[in-house]
């Protein structure tokens, strides 16, 4: 059977655990061409396209939009039209049963008879649902699917099996795919990161005025966040231990400033990455934040822009927020966030006088960075903002 070619969940990017199907570009049946791409995905926040490595047909399609998979879970099979449905037919059966074999069970108390489901519910339902409304005695042909296309999902078997009941004037809203990524990953970070906090006041009127002269020469309008992005970058560079990535048990330290920038839509935060921030003019961050602000909000951030980050920052200041402690991004060791620029009273040399003042507290992994590394960040990035 060296002809079947299986399709399986990709790994994208070393945090994925699962993903789901957005969509099928192709039909069971279709004829598939090295390159074609054939389903999209969404994980970890991202929307991504499955290219076939191999020429032949489509013989099989065993997943449908909207259901969740774990990583390596068998969703389809490639193969020449010559193969047979019973070579096809045994090739899927040894392929799930050398994925999944269960330990024997203690005794249990005889479960609930299962509710025999109707063909119109079968169809629309994926085997895990009809399992779960197996275990719930949920009848699916009393179910209306609010998945794609009428689809019935984990939710509205619960729903069904009255697990999602709410008081009156109490909207119920399910997790989207991508809101369960993002619950799953910020708790696991930090359940597991063992977090330490550092804040600093920064006097940002040499910054302001500065983007004043580069806003008043340059085509590119520069916002006081991408200014502050390139701070970061020259600040990496001169404190690097900071700016890294824990990797199993390695330490991968960065060359470059590849800057995850926390943008906020509608479906929550993407830490979309800036490569090589230490090389770039300030216009060049605020076009490349630019742009990746807008794939955001259309949802077609691709892997490379959503991967390879060594260090995030979460500018919540523009939202009137003086300042806050942001939660890790594993596998990023650190992350800074920062506050509302506004004026305060400063002492300096005797003398008061008023200033305009930002918080940013920097969140890090002491697995990885120690507190004096991480306050000698904090001091290269006043000297970089001060040098302005």
């Amino acid at each position: 059977m060296s002809d079947i070619y299986p399709i399986a969940v990709p790994k994208w990017g070393i945090e994925m655990v699962e993903g789901t199907i957005t969509t099928w570009n192709k039909s069971q049946g279709d004829a598939v061409a090295k390159g074609d791409e054939v389903f999209e995905m969404e994980s970890d926040k991202i929307v991504n396209v499955w290219e076939a490595p191999v020429d032949g047909v489509l013989r099989r399609v065993l997943a449908e939009p909207g259901d969740a998979h774990p990583v390596g879970a068998l969703l389809g099979v490639i193969a020449p039209a010559a193969v047979s449905d019973g070579d096809i037919d045994t090739f899927i059966a040894g392929y799930a049963g050398g994925d999944a074999k269960e330990a024997p069970a203690e005794a249990a108390p005889e479960p609930a008879k299962p509710v025999a489901q109707t063909s119109d519910a079968y169809t629309r339902s994926s085997p895990s649902v009809r399992k779960l409304a197996d275990e719930l005695n949920v009848d699916l042909s009393t179910v209306t699917g609010t998945g794609r296309r009428g689809r019935i999902t984990d939710d509205d078997v619960r729903d069904a099996a009255g697990g999602n009941d709410a008081a009156a004037g109490v909207q119920v809203i399910p997790l989207s795919p991508m809101r369960k990524t993002i619950a799953r990953r910020l708790t696991e970070a930090k359940q597991t990161i063992p977090h330490f906090y550092l804040s600093a006041d920064y006097a940002l009127d040499g910054l302001m005025a500065h983007r004043k002269t580069l806003n008043d020469s340059g085509d590119t309008k520069v916002s006081v966040n991408d200014l502050l992005v390139w701070c970061v970058g020259q600040a990496l560079m001169r404190e690097p231990r900071v700016n890294v990535n824990l990797v199993g048990d390695d330490i991968h330290q960065f060359e470059a400033a590849n800057i995850a920038v926390a943008i906020a839509t509608d479906d929550g935060l993407y830490p979309a990455t800036i490569p090589g921030v230490e090389a770039k003019s300030p216009a060049e961050v605020a076009q490349a934040t630019g742009a990746l602000a807008e794939k955001a909000r259309s949802n077609s951030l691709t892997k490379d822009d959503i991967s390879g980050g060594s260090f995030t920052v979460s500018n919540l200041g523009m939202y009137g927020i003086s300042e806050f402690t942001a939660i890790i991004n594993p596998p990023m060791g650190a992350i800074l966030a920062l506050g509302k620029a506004e004026p305060k009273v400063v002492v300096k040399d005797g003398e008061q006088s008023i200033a305009t003042v930002l918080t940013a507290t920097l969140s890090c992994d002491h697995r990885v960075i120690d507190g004096a590394v991480g306050a000698q960040f904090m001091a290269a990035l006043r000297d970089v903002i001060d040098s302005l």
